[in-house]
């Protein structure tokens, strides 16, 4: 079954498309159906470019001098920083969203990258990139990066045949560019991991490490080592721990005197050790970012300013108008009942709709209003702008949070024009 949103009258300066990622706009959205090859259909999407940023094209490659106080940012990708190399020069790519490691690897195989304007779109997805477009990249980079990782909530990078040193350093620059241009890193990657990237591996103490090595478990095996380091473990946790423990190459349970170091060496084997080589080449690319992350404390800010929760996501958005109709009104409070009560996952696909990133990179996310109604009636989100606009014609909440969820679930999507 296909649904077919039809508009009438579309045109560069008049536009109401049912969803925008990445700087462009849904015209036709088609629902992931099983194809001749067995591959899902992707949604079609019709194309309204992002303006073109000129004060960001001569200065993307600089790092700030001052940490701004908002908590979406320790690294602010507008603020100017002295750079070795030209700020006039830019280099564009074009990236194939199904091979996006592949590609931006390709990119940043080039040492020069990271003192240069990149400007990126997506093969066959003809939207302009201003901002929004790289801050889907970087985006798509590392969900697909990190399904290759080890771990759960925090995960670590580990060794592969097809990766080298000039790999692992253009993964390093890909992590720092997207920081400091965009505002965007990764939050599941390790940070007792990131941490000894950047200060080294003796700047990593017990207690970063065992908060990253609790999160990089699963759930079974966290729970046995939680109990196991308050000496309240049980039979059933000996074995799951023993799995653990034989997992890291060890084939008997310590002493439960010795328990806790036993653990914290095969805490420190698992997020240190075995991904060493990967540390000391991230170490290279991540020194740029040295002096403004000068500190353990400064980098657990970094990820905790990122992290997306519901309270979080609801504190960026704000209307356009300072009055609102009563209409108006009752929407935005759908969309704040909305937002308050979404959890991890929900919050990081809305600012995804909203901004192209899952992790908070803007300061704020404007909210405007349309009266549409019937198959035309959807919310559009303009990630170049972190724009969100929305409906004033739902009846009840039930009925926002349904169209919602259906936007946000719809996770196979296609910019292109229809």
């Amino acid at each position: 079954m296909t649904i077919v949103i039809t508009l009438d009258n579309v045109n560069s300066e008049d536009v109401t498309q049912s969803a925008e990622m990445n700087g462009v706009t849904m015209q036709a959205f088609q629902l992931p159906l099983p194809s001749a090859n067995d591959l899902p259909t992707l949604a079609v999407q019709s194309i309204h470019g992002e303006a073109v940023q000129t004060a960001q094209d001569s200065g993307l490659n600089l790092l700030p001098q001052d940490l701004p106080s908002h908590s979406s940012s320790l690294l602010s990708p507008s603020t100017s920083l002295d750079y070795p190399g030209n700020p006039e020069s830019t280099r564009r790519a074009s990236i194939c969203r199904i091979k996006v490691v592949e590609d931006l690897l390709a990119v940043f195989m080039d040492s020069s990258i990271i003192h240069l304007t990149l400007k990126m779109d997506f093969v066959n997805e003809k939207a302009i990139d201003d901002a929004g477009v790289s801050r889907e990249v970087y985006t798509a980079f590392w969900e697909q990066f990190l399904e290759q990782c080890e771990g759960e909530t925090e995960q670590v990078p580990r060794l592969r045949p097809d990766f080298c040193e000039a790999e692992w350093q253009a993964v390093g620059r890909i992590w720092v560019k997207g920081l400091l241009d965009h505002g965007v890193m990764p939050v599941r990657l390790s940070k007792a991991f990131i941490l000894a990237c950047i200060h080294g591996i003796d700047s990593v103490d017990v207690d970063i490490l065992m908060t990253s090595f609790l999160n990089y478990l699963p759930p079974v095996e966290r729970s046995a080592v939680e109990k196991a380091l308050q000496g309240t473990m049980e039979e059933s946790d000996e074995e799951d721990l023993l799995d653990l423990f034989k997992r890291m190459s060890s084939h008997f349970l310590p002493p439960k005197n010795s328990m806790q170091p036993a653990i914290e060496t095969v805490a420190h084997k698992a997020i240190l050790q075995e991904p060493k080589y990967i540390v000391d080449c991230f170490s290279t690319p991540m020194a740029l970012v040295q002096q403004k992350l000068s500190d353990k404390e400064s980098v657990l800010s970094l990820y905790e300013s990122k992290k997306a929760t519901g309270k979080r996501v609801l504190q960026l958005f704000e209307t356009t108008k300072m009055v609102l109709s009563q209409r108006e009104q009752a929407t935005f409070n759908h969309l704040q009942r909305y937002v308050k009560n979404a959890d991890q996952t929900k919050a990081e696909k809305i600012l995804h709709f909203c901004t192209g990133s899952s992790v908070i990179c803007v300061d704020k996310i404007m909210v405007c209003f349309n009266a549409e109604t019937g198959l035309n009636r959807r919310p559009v989100a303009h990630t170049c702008g972190a724009t969100l606009e929305v409906p004033c014609t739902y009846s009840s909440y039930p009925e926002f949070r349904t169209e919602f969820d259906n936007i946000l679930s719809s996770n196979y999507f296609e910019m292109d024009i229809l």
